[in-house]
């Protein structure tokens, strides 16, 4: 009896426990009098249940916050959480063993913050950027750098290039287990897409004891497909992973998925917060504890008590019996009303009973008029449910079934000249910097003479994603005192001469260099606009997002936080309403009774791993050094 004690504790001893979470979106709607506490509470949430289980350290897979440029009062809601929960005297049992000044390459403190002798780290917390709260500006910085150069938060799996990215791992020990945690922020799914399929991602591998190692991946992409290369496809992973930690999508799909094709389980813990009316978002919230055990693995799923309660149904008026008749409309309305009556009863029926859940829940009913029904006043029939709802607003989307059909590019450019986009345009997700290009390259009407097109189509795009209202004014202005320049040096040349000399100027010049100048001049007219350069509109208090009203046409997309702030997108797997069924569940929804472990497979077709080399005769007992790339046998 004895001797199995000892043996519990030493496994005890060698188990990594880590809480995995992740799309936390601090200060959504942070302006609304009903949701803007929300993302807050559910967050502090999290680390209680942290400090529950008493794991050793918090792992986030992106989008901490919502905006790129939080407010302050997020900021500091934020600041408070984890300085309540984190700080302590509690020592934490993992020794790192990777180099630091590579892993946190980007901080200007490249030190892991629990062995930095000024803080006293009891649970530490690594995280990656999303899409929402992605570095920017001249100095490549989000929120998440305040945090890390703070000592609350290690923020690993920024990039320093766009055209090949290496990915150095976490090297982590704890008794006999090894874990190494690879980390990749958000980057876009097209270009991140291009750079996988050439073979430009390097993932480093430790060269001692490669088969030790559990070998983790937390990145934050699209895992659904929009569009042909709007996705990153899980098999594009390198095999030689155990375990993926998918962030970006909200829907929680946390209990591990084995993909066959890869040899390596799927985790997608999904949102803290819904940021969107859809299915995937009405689906219950979870976190997880991960335990590693050598090469075994399981997780505990943990339901969220204190999520605001969502509910979304739809119903088709044609097969309610009633007339579509322009008299029956009282009798439609009545029938809908019943209809978000009895959600509202089943939401205070499963409320979670904590006192710090919201107890007026989020509804939304989809109602179809097609066959010759019309919709009535969706707002003024919300607000006979102000006080016990939260979204009056948009409590109500009336839509009709569309039937689609193939429509030809030419089609589609048409109907941008008409001023209307047709619906497999917005399905496809089609990017607005392309629409801009394809419109100034193919329409002689609007062709430019001196300005590159794909340069106006970037400077929309960062506009519209970052919000740097001076960029596309302070292009031109680069763009044009350039070309003058140019004129200016070919005085004596002919027409056709000098037109080609444009031509070519155009296509070759105009890159990211003269996009990052721009940026800066739009920058510093920010700056000058307010007289002080150390001024708050990097992190000001946004107005609230205008609700938008029901009536109007909402995307079907069924999901997450979308690459515009805000809006929300994702279909079938990330918050949608179908799976594919490719994948088989690795166990129950109820979390994991037992160790899982990776099927032994004949072969794996690996990429082309890099190899990182531990030197144990060195002073430093952890110093890591990089060979040169060898292939996985």
């Amino acid at each position: 009896m004895q001797k199995v004690q000892q043996n519990r504790n030493q496994a005890e001893d060698d188990t990594f426990s880590i809480l995995i979470a992740s799309d936390c979106h601090l200060g959504y709607k942070e302006k609304d009098p009903i949701r803007g506490h929300d993302s807050l509470v559910t967050f502090e949430e999290v680390f209680e249940i942290a400090k529950e289980h008493q794991v050793d350290f918090v792992l986030l897979g992106g989008d901490l916050f919502h905006e790129n440029k939080p407010s302050r009062a997020t900021l500091h809601g934020c600041i408070e959480i984890l300085r309540k929960y984190c700080l302590g005297d509690k020592p934490c049992q993992v020794e790192f063993l990777s180099d630091q000044s590579v892993n946190f390459w980007s901080s200007s403190f490249p030190v892991i913050n629990y062995e930095d002798p000024n803080y006293n780290i009891s649970t530490p917390v690594f995280t990656i950027h999303g899409n929402h709260d992605d570095p920017s500006g001249s100095k490549n910085l989000s929120a998440i750098d305040l945090l890390s150069s703070s000592g609350l938060v290690n923020y690993f799996g920024k990039t320093s290039s766009v055209d090949e990215i290496s990915i150095s791992p976490l090297l982590m020990q704890k008794g006999n287990s090894k874990l190494a945690i690879y980390g990749l922020g958000s980057v876009r799914d097209e270009r991140l897409h291009r750079l996988f399929a050439s073979e430009r991602i390097t993932m480093l591998k430790p060269k001692k004891d490669t088969d030790k190692w559990f070998n983790i991946m937390v990145l934050h992409q699209n895992r659904v497909k929009h569009g042909e290369k709007n996705y990153i496809p899980e098999e594009f992973l390198s095999e030689f992973l155990d375990l993926v930690i998918w962030g970006h999508e909200h829907e929680s799909l946390i209990t591990p998925e084995w993909n066959p094709k890869t040899n390596f389980f799927v985790c997608q813990p999904g949102s803290t917060v819904a940021t969107s009316l859809t299915e995937g978002e009405s689906k219950k919230k979870h976190v997880a504890v991960l335990k590693v055990l050598n090469k075994t693995f399981k997780i505990e799923e943990i339901p969220l008590k204190t999520v605001r309660p969502f509910y979304i149904d739809e119903i088709c008026l044609q097969d309610t019996g009633i007339s579509c008749d322009a008299r029956n409309e009282q009798e439609i309305v009545s029938y809908v009303k019943e209809k978000i009556e009895s959600m509202i009863v089943k939401a205070e029926a499963e409320h979670s009973g904590s006192a710090r859940q919201p107890t007026e829940p989020l509804i939304r009913l989809r109602v179809e008029y097609s066959g010759g029904y019309s919709p009535f006043n969706a707002l003024r029939f919300g607000q006979q449910f102000v006080g016990r709802v939260a979204n009056p607003k948009d409590i109500l989307h009336f839509y009709k079934k569309r039937i689609k059909k193939d429509i030809t590019d030419d089609e589609q450019m048409q109907s941008i000249d008409d001023k209307e986009l047709p619906m497999n345009i917005l399905e496809q997700n089609v990017k607005i910097e392309n629409i801009i290009s394809d419109l100034l390259q193919d329409d002689s009407s609007y062709q430019m003479s001196f300005l590159s097109e794909k340069a106006i189509g970037d400077a929309v795009r960062i506009f519209v994603d970052k919000e740097e209202n001076d960029i596309i004014e302070e292009l031109v202005k680069h763009s044009l005192k350039k070309m003058q320049n140019l004129l200016k040096k070919n005085q004596g040349s002919t027409n056709m001469e000098l037109g080609q000399q444009v031509e070519i100027y155009k296509e070759t010049v105009f890159g990211k260099e003269d996009m990052q100048m721009a940026m800066e001049s739009a920058q510093n007219r920010r700056q000058h606009y307010t007289g002080d350069e150390d001024n708050d509109d990097d992190f000001s208090d946004a107005d609230d997002e205008v609700a938008k009203s029901s009536t109007s046409a909402d995307t079907q997309s069924n999901g997450r936080g979308s690459r515009g702030r805000g809006r929300g997108r994702g279909q079938t797997r990330g918050r949608g309403n179908s799976r594919a069924p490719a994948r088989g569940r690795a166990a129950s929804n109820s979390g994991l009774k037992t160790f899982l472990k990776k099927p032994a497979i004949a072969s794996l077709k690996s990429k082309k791993p890099e190899i990182i080399n531990i030197d144990d005769d060195s002073d430093d007992a952890f110093n890591v050094g990089r060979s040169k790339k060898s292939r996985k046998g």
